[in-house]
């Protein structure tokens, strides 16, 4: 069997969660009613699709009440968690052309288990997604292989660093802006999209709040050298079209 030909039958696995999904929905039928006695969130639904549904839809709040059941050991929720995420992982893998989806989906099961939803309480399919990819980045790394290369998704990387300005206008350091624009940048930096270099420099602006000008006294640069180098990664960034807004 190819290299190819194995990755394709990877794929089969994809299908037997698929498969394994309907036998629970039909096994589980009292479980979103005990979920939504703690959480009124769920209240709602009435089977384990209609949480699917939701958890795909509004993803932070259905997803923060699953995994809050799945740090109090249930691993069900933990399975509706892994399902909801399952396309993403699979269109990640396919372009991953040295990791399977075997490899995403044993990552991505043990971050669902251990995600800090006290910490991290937003953006929670994005995070998850970034640390499975971080998680066989490392293992592959520890491996001895070469770095994971994969592209970015068409979603506009300006939604997520825009806030920044380089004008010379103090940037607006909300935190949750903040933190969405560092995630952006170290999902480019493991993607190795953009040179480490230009990262710094994203990062100072982006992530750091520097204006322009402050960017180019801490890298020895023009404020014009800025503005061009900063626009013209972001297009570097946006122009590529799978996967790096959804990972970050």
């Amino acid at each position: 069997m190819t290299n190819a030909s194995r990755r394709q039958h990877g794929f089969g696995i994809v299908g037997a969660l698929d498969q394994e999904w309907g036998e629970l929905v039909g096994m589980h039928p009292e479980a979103v009613m005990g979920w939504a006695v703690r959480h009124p969130v769920l209240a709602p639904y009435l089977s384990l699709d209609d949480v699917l549904v939701a958890a795909r839809q509004s993803p932070d709040a259905v997803l923060a009440a699953l995994l809050a059941e799945v740090a109090a050991g249930d691993r069900l929720a933990g399975r509706v968690v892994l399902q909801a995420l399952v396309g993403r992982i699979a269109r990640m893998a396919q372009r991953d052309p040295r990791s399977g989806i075997d490899d995403y989906l044993a990552a991505l099961w043990q971050v669902i288990n251990n995600y800090p939803l006290a910490r991290r309480p937003v953006r929670i399919a994005a995070n998850l997604s970034m640390d499975a990819l971080q998680a066989v980045t490392r293992e592959r790394s520890w491996a001895g292989r070469s770095a994971l290369r994969l592209c970015p998704s068409t979603e506009s990387l300006e939604e997520h660093l825009e806030p920044a300005g380089l004008d010379g206008r103090p940037f607006d350091s909300a935190p949750l802006v903040e933190l969405e624009a560092r995630r952006v940048l170290e999902a480019s930096r493991l993607l190795c999209l953009i040179e480490k270099p230009d990262v710094a420099l994203l990062t100072s602006v982006y992530a750091d709040g520097l204006t322009g000008a402050q960017a180019a006294r801490r890298f020895h640069i023009s404020a014009g050298t800025v503005r061009v180098r900063c626009s013209r990664a972001v297009r570097r960034l946006a122009a590529h079209a799978v996967e790096l807004a959804d990972a970050a």
